[in-house]
């Protein structure tokens, strides 16, 4: 900075109005990429620092992991990959495949089934009042919709026909 004054020829003018203190320095931090930059700043900089940047940006995958490296890297000989189930029987109830010394998940889905059904089966006990207005003072503010009072009524609902049984082929 001083190198400026003396060239302009301010120096002296300067060292009159400011006798002791130096001159007021400003820094701001504002980062500008490489690119931007004077060679003579990027020279200064070490190599590490360079690698570092380069070794970040060079760190993405360039393509699409394919189908054959995935599956060597997951089932590859090793102690980490993804072990084969090779402890696959099939049920001795249903006949679908499961997991030996686990339930198989075909008779527990129609076990919960039957359980659902039973339990729909049951009474359900709703309470009664002795007439309409009774429930618009308990409740008030619910009102039974033409869509809700349709809904009760199931006779509308299309109904799937079952499909017919496969017959296996010898």
């Amino acid at each position: 900075m001083a190198s400026l004054l003396n060239i302009a020829g301010l120096a002296k003018a300067a060292e009159a109005l400011v006798p002791r203190m130096g001159l007021p320095a400003i820094s701001v931090g504002v980062y500008l990429p490489r690119s931007f930059l004077p060679e003579s700043w990027t020279q200064e900089t070490t190599s590490t620092e360079n690698a570092k940047e380069e070794g970040i940006l060079k760190a993405a995958p360039k393509k699409k992991v394919s189908h054959m490296r995935r599956r060597q890297r997951l089932y590859a000989p090793g102690d980490k990959q993804v072990k084969l189930k090779n402890n696959l029987n099939r049920c001795p109830a249903c006949g679908h495949y499961k997991r030996s010394h686990h339930l198989c998940m075909n008779c527990v889905g129609q076990i919960r089934k039957f359980w659902k059904q039973r339990d729909a089966n049951e009474i359900i006990v709703e309470e009664e009042f002795a007439n309409p207005r009774d429930e618009g003072i308990i409740y008030p503010g619910k009102t039974e919709r033409e869509f809700e009072r349709k809904m009760k009524d199931e006779s509308w609902w299309h109904k799937r026909s079952k499909t017919l049984p496969v017959e296996n082929k010898k």
